[in-house]
């Protein structure tokens, strides 16, 4: 999600990819629970070690014991990790959590050693005892930390808030700490709750994620349940996915509002002032609005700020919880 040239087109390509992280769960103990069930509700299991699971990818992980090393090789591992797992028990993070422009953990990240991409010599020399890594990573990198004899799980699937929360028990399960994972998902579902009660007898506006890079958030990503929590009609519903589309197609849309990446610079002043755009009607009413890509774009726990930010521009009148 990253710069915002150079990494903006990175962060489309992660998320098309399945950015992010994302899990199913495997053979022993509750990972496969964990990951098939997402928040039940119920009573989490406890970790016992070693652990043996299937990540997203299809491979076997074992984690011979509770991780206290831990290496992260994506924004959303991050910021889950951050509110699982002591500072001292995370060995690497990437150069995105200390970018305050990306990640909601600036400060906890201040200190932890961090890499600009994944790369399996900066993971391997901090001897960590678990590593978390995407499916879009470098399939050598993979291939040479597990040669390294290091538990290395990866993950895929950050298509939903459903699929974020299932991903946080996962790693929960990964680091032993299910109880906290589950209630940090508990967590998370009472903000969104109490956002959407605020904002339900309101009406219903069309809002299309735009970028200047000409993709728009279709169903099936984070960003459209971002939109519908808060209480707008994803504009590009219809599309699956990340999208690049025209300028002709955003007309036809003619969403009530756009929202906008706030580190997508120049952006919105674009779409105010260019000629294509003055028949659509949140062009005409000026309702184009910056949102911090850290909570618009978050697979995290972190996801419902950026659900708190576009019921804030759709619904300005409106005391939402605090």
């Amino acid at each position: 999600m990253k710069a915002r040239a150079g990494v903006m087109l990175l962060t489309l390509a992660a998320v098309m990819a399945a950015a992010g992280c994302g899990a199913t769960g495997g053979a022993n103990n509750t990972a496969q629970n964990a990951s098939a069930g997402g928040a039940s509700g119920g009573q989490a299991t406890a970790v016992t070690f070693p652990l043996t699971v299937t990540d997203q990818a299809g491979h076997k992980v074992t984690i011979a014991k509770k991780p206290e090393r831990i290496a992260s090789g994506t924004l959303g591992t991050d910021e889950i990790l951050s509110g699982l797992v002591p500072k001292n028990d995370i060995v690497l993070v990437t150069q995105y959590a200390t970018d305050p422009t990306q990640s909601n953990i600036v400060s906890f990240a201040q200190g932890i050693p961090a890499m600009k991409d994944a790369n399996a010599e900066a993971i391997i020399a901090q001897h960590p005892d678990l590593v978390l890594l995407a499916t879009y990573t470098k399939p050598g990198v993979v291939q040479q930390v597990e040669q390294a004899g290091i538990p290395t799980y990866e993950f895929a699937d950050f298509t939903s808030i459903k699929t974020i929360e299932q991903n946080i028990e996962v790693v929960g399960e990964l680091v032993g700490e299910p109880q906290k994972a589950q209630q940090m998902v508990q967590d998370l579902e009472q903000k969104l709750s109490a956002i959407e009660a605020a904002v339900k007898d309101k009406p219903h506006p069309t809002v299309l994620n735009y970028s200047s890079y000409g993709y728009v958030a279709g169903s099936g990503t984070t960003v459209n349940d971002v939109i519908v929590d808060a209480g707008g009609v994803n504009a590009a519903g219809n599309l699956q996915g990340w999208q690049q589309v025209t300028p002709e197609q955003v007309v036809k849309m003619n969403p009530d509002v756009i929202i906008v990446a706030a580190d997508d610079t120049g952006f919105k002043d674009k779409l105010l002032h260019d000629p294509k755009y003055q028949t659509i009607n949140a062009v005409k009413n000026h309702r184009v609005y910056e949102i911090p890509a850290a909570d618009l774009t978050s697979v995290s726990q972190y996801v419902y700020k950026g659900v708190e930010d576009v019921a804030h521009v759709l619904y300005p009148d409106v005391k939402l919880p605090q």
